[in-house]
């Protein structure tokens, strides 16, 4: 069978072609994730407003256990990032509320 010289061509070609396709694609989800990021950190700190104190005070607890957790697994540095969004997002909602740093890092007192 003989073979053509030009097939390694087309086949970068079309390989070129499709990543291509797959960045513009990301450029795009990209962009809609942004614009609806407002909304979502809206909805977020509404749902926070629904908790008590010693729930915010939980919440900043569980999302900062999340981001150690991924810290001391080794998480790629993006992963990371997302994960300290919701953690800027409860601290935020615990000192806008007056929960003072104290109390969140404070250890249970038996």
């Amino acid at each position: 069978m003989a073979h053509n010289g030009n097939a390694p061509a087309k086949e970068g070609a079309a390989l070129g072609d499709a990543v291509d396709d797959g960045i513009k694609t990301l450029i795009e989800r990209s962009r809609a994730a942004a614009d609806h990021l407002p909304e979502a950190v809206d909805a977020a700190q509404s749902q926070l407003d629904l908790l008590s104190d010693k729930g915010v005070v939980g919440a900043v607890g569980f999302s900062l256990g999340v981001t150690t957790g991924l810290f001391l697994a080794g998480a790629p540095r993006p992963i990371l990032a997302i994960s300290i969004v919701p953690l800027a997002i409860t601290v935020r909602a615990a000192l806008t509320r007056g929960v003072r740093l104290s109390r969140l890092m404070r250890t249970s007192a038996g």
